[in-house]
C-alpha cells in the first residue's frame, strides 16, 4: 500500500514539474519588442495603435502591455486587445483571443507596463495583432537601440509596422495609416510578453483568470506536499 501511494504521490508530483516545465522553457522570456532609448513623448489625441507579427518559433504569450513614458512612467488605464489573424499578412479581419486594462498598478518593466494574462500558445507560421489604446498619453517612436524578440517578425505588409487609427477601443487594424520610419520601430503604444512572465519590479497583479489558474495549480502542489507528508509518517510509525 506506501508503495502505490508513493508511487501516485509521485507522479502527481512529475505532474506539476512538468506543467511547470514546460510553461517556462520558451527559448527566449521577454518582451516582443524594446529599445533603448525613446525617441519621442509626443501626444495629439486619442488613438488605436496596432502591431502585426508573424511567430518564427512555437512560444506562449503571457503578457499584454501598454507603453509607459519615461517623462512620468504613467499609463492611463489603456485596454489592450490580442488578436490571431485570418490571413498571413493580417490585411483582412482577426479572432479576438484575450483583452486587458493596463494600469498603473502593475510594475514598469523597460519602457512598458504589463498585465498576466491566461498563457496564450503561439504557433510558427501564423501571425497574430496586438492594439492598444493610448487615451491621449505620450506616444513614441523613431527610438535608438530598438530590437524584436527572435521569436517573432513584424509584419511591414501593410505599408508600415505600425497601423492606427483614431478610434477609443482597441480595434483589430488592417493598416490604414501611412509609412512613420523604414524599418520596425513603430508607434508605441501596445506590447506583448513572450515566455515565462517574468516583469521586472515587484507589486504584479495578475488578471483574474490567471488568479484561477494559479490558485488552481497551488492547490495541487499543496495537496501533493501533505501527501507527501502523511506517507512519511506512515513509514515512520511502520519503522
Amino acid at each position: 500500500m506506501k508503495t502505490i501511494v508513493r508511487g501516485r504521490l509521485m507522479a502527481a508530483v512529475a505532474a506539476v514539474g512538468i506543467s511547470f516545465a514546460g510553461f517556462a522553457t520558451d527559448a527566449f522570456a521577454a518582451a516582443g519588442w524594446e529599445f533603448a532609448t525613446a525617441g519621442n513623448s509626443f501626444t495629439n489625441g486619442t488613438w488605436d495603435f496596432a502591431t502585426a507579427f508573424t511567430v518564427n518559433n512555437n512560444v506562449t504569450l503571457t503578457g499584454l502591455g501598454y507603453y509607459a513614458d519615461p517623462r512620468t512612467g504613467n499609463v492611463d488605464s489603456n485596454p489592450v486587445a490580442f488578436y490571431q489573424c485570418a490571413d498571413a499578412q493580417c490585411l483582412t479581419t482577426g479572432t479576438l483571443l484575450a483583452t486587458a486594462t493596463v494600469t498603473n498598478v502593475y510594475p514598469v518593466s523597460g519602457h512598458f507596463r504589463y498585465v498576466t494574462i491566461a498563457p496564450i500558445n503561439l504557433i510558427a507560421g501564423v501571425s497574430y495583432e496586438v492594439a492598444g489604446v493610448s487615451n491621449s498619453d505620450n506616444y513614441t517612436w523613431a527610438d535608438s537601440g530598438f530590437f524584436t524578440n527572435p521569436d517573432i517578425t513584424i509584419l511591414t505588409s501593410s505599408g508600415q509596422s505600425s497601423r492606427w487609427q483614431s478610434l477609443s477601443t482597441p480595434n483589430f487594424l488592417t493598416g490604414s495609416g501611412s509609412l512613420d520610419r523604414v524599418g520596425q520601430d513603430g508607434y508605441w503604444g501596445p506590447n506583448i510578453f513572450l515566455g515565462a512572465p517574468v516583469f521586472t519590479g515587484e507589486g504584479a497583479v495578475p488578471e483574474p483568470a490567471t488568479w484561477a489558474m494559479m490558485l488552481a495549480g497551488f492547490g495541487l502542489v499543496g495537496a501533493a506536499m501533505r501527501r507527501r507528508q502523511q506517507v512519511a509518517r506512515t513509514s515512520v510509525s511502520y519503522a
